[in-house]
């Protein structure tokens, strides 16, 4: 009974001492900046700001964004996950040293018309990231024009688009 006591306060003592990693992809339709962003992260929790498929938060900042991707993990040195939900795949891979860490996650998607065919999506990552507040990992940003035709009128669409990846430890 005592090693079985012993036993469970152990196993307690290393799940209040585990530090967890919340990874995620977060879309917006606008150019952003990694200081501005990181201000707005500062006030937030990243697992409540991407409880949905969209951003949710009072912060003004962050409103708007498309959550592509989130996951918790166990923080330990080397790292790895593969996640499924239907035709979709998640497979994310990364080690962190001291207080870097590298990570690549990789979006898949299968297309179900005929032959099987599958899309992907590779988004990589290699910052600092200390403990506490959330933080971007990486940032891409993305301009474009396109021609939009309607009802025989065509015009120049502008597009500006902005991809991070966003990663906090928390205990």
């Amino acid at each position: 009974m005592r090693k079985f006591i012993t036993l469970g306060f152990l196993v307690f003592s290393l799940l209040a001492n585990a530090s967890q990693l919340d990874l995620a992809i977060v879309q917006f339709p606008e150019v952003k900046t990694v200081e501005e962003l990181n201000a707005a992260l500062a006030n937030v929790n990243l697992a409540e700001l991407t409880n949905s498929n969209r951003t949710m938060t009072s912060e003004s900042y962050l409103k708007g964004g498309y959550v592509v991707f989130a996951q918790s993990l166990p923080s330990s040195a080397q790292f790895a996950s593969s996640t499924r939900i239907s035709n979709n795949r998640a497979d994310v891979d990364g080690k962190i040293s001291g207080n870097t860490i590298a990570v690549t996650i990789t979006l898949g998607e299968g297309v179900d018309a005929g032959l099987r065919r599958f899309s992907s999506r590779t988004y990589q990552a290699n910052s600092s990231l200390a403990p506490g507040q959330p933080r971007i990992l990486s940032l891409r940003q993305i301009s474009g024009k396109s021609a939009v035709v309607t009802k025989g009128q065509s015009s120049i669409k502008e597009t500006n688009f902005c991809s991070v990846i966003i990663g906090q430890i928390s205990k």
